[in-house]
């Protein structure tokens, strides 16, 4: 029994000892940081694009207005019929049920344009037999023409913002011309610089064009031989020179990364993204129709399988965390709000689209309202909120 007593208090002993030890020291612990694809994203960043509530825009109102984009974090501008012949240019707030009219805009159709910073609209209007590109503010509705274009160059005419909404680019080209007009609006600085784009071959069609924040990287997408591409160029004097050249999806949209880096559809729809510095092809994505990066270039809704649509994180040239947002929609506009909190996703219900296509086309006398018929009952306008 004495044993066994002894043996206890020599353990109690060591115990206290290594014990007072271990509190006059300091531990030391290694901790390992994955470093792979797979493990780096964390779950709170999961979570940034976990769906609280999917909003109808107008879904109790007889009224069916266009969205345009966001003018602020939770309101969108919507472009409203007002006569036959001027648009209504309206703000509707959350939870998107109701609209405020903001200002008229006398637009000639399919020639307006909103800026990603949500403060200016530019657009093309007609007066006197006269075309004219206009730029005006929504805030104080404060307008400035920019130049008078011919009736030969509005059917050319194709323009779109920076990301920072500072720069304005449109072009525009003459059956007689040797190049395409290239003109590039400062908001800062309120003037325009012009350029020309002599590659330009007359038999084909520029169908959109985009500039990068600091306005020395430009790009066009042109259809040649029934084929889409995106040259990809900068300045050089008073010229646009070529610096790439890549087939692209017909319908493809392309945005800047940054001002060296560019992201577009190929035509086989994978995402890529272009490096100007080191010529670098980077691929992001397969199998997509559709993408849209956030203002802060730090997240990217994108499509697959034409009605399924996701949200990502950008870390470098590697797409991480996707997260399924909606499907049965097929997009053909999607915009982040400014704090990337919420997503504008317009787009048809994919069995009603195909049926669309398949079709025969309407009467003359019958096309414009069996066309709106079509469109309120197969374009779907939502806005996604995350958690």
């Amino acid at each position: 029994m004495s044993k066994r007593w002894m043996g206890f208090m020599t353990v109690l002993f060591l115990v206290t000892i290594l014990s007072a030890g271990c509190l006059k020291t300091t531990r030391s612990e290694t901790i390992i940081i994955p470093d792979t694809a797979e493990t780096s994203g964390t779950k709170g960043k999961q979570e940034l694009f976990e769906v609280k509530t999917i909003y109808r825009i107008l879904s109790k109102n007889t009224e069916h207005g266009t969205p345009l984009g966001w003018i602020d974090e939770s309101s969108l501008l919507g472009l409203f019929d007002e006569t036959a012949n001027l648009a209504s240019l309206d703000r509707i707030d959350a939870p998107y049920e109701s609209h405020l009219k903001l200002h008229s805009s006398e637009a000639v159709s399919d020639s307006l344009a909103f800026s990603p910073d949500g403060q200016t609209i530019a657009s093309v209007r007609q007066i006197n037999g006269e075309y004219t590109l206009n730029l005006s503010t929504l805030t104080d509705q404060k307008g400035a023409v920019i130049s008078t274009l011919g009736m030969s160059q509005i059917r050319s005419l194709k323009f779109g913002w920076s990301n920072n909404g500072r720069f304005l680019v449109y072009t525009a080209y003459k059956p007689e011309d040797k190049g395409a007009f290239i003109g590039v609006y400062d908001m800062k600085e309120h003037s325009l610089k012009s350029y020309t784009y002599s590659a330009w071959d007359p038999k084909d069609t520029i169908i959109s064009i985009h500039i990068a924040d600091d306005a020395q990287g430009v790009a066009l997408v042109r259809k040649a031989d029934k084929r889409f591409y995106v040259d990809v160029g900068a300045w050089s004097g008073s010229q646009m020179v070529n610096q790439y050249e890549h087939l692209v999806a017909g319908d493809t949209q392309v945005e800047w990364i940054h001002n060296d880096q560019i992201a577009f559809i190929g035509q086989e729809g994978t995402l890529y993204a272009y490096d100007r510095r080191n010529a670098a092809l980077s691929d992001f994505v397969e199998g997509v129709s559709m993408f849209r990066l956030s203002q802060d270039r730090k997240s990217i809704a994108f499509s697959q399988d034409k009605d399924t649509v996701y949200a990502a994180t950008l870390y470098g040239n590697n797409v991480m965390n996707k997260t399924q947002l909606f499907k049965g929609v097929v997009p053909s506009l999607m915009a982040w709000s400014p704090d990337n909190g919420r997503l504008l996703l317009s787009g048809w219900k994919s069995y009603e689209r195909d049926q669309l296509r398949a079709a025969p086309a309407p009467a003359a006398s019958q096309a414009s309202t069996q066309t709106a018929e079509v469109v309120s009952s197969g374009m779907q306008n939502l806005v996604i909120e995350f958690k």
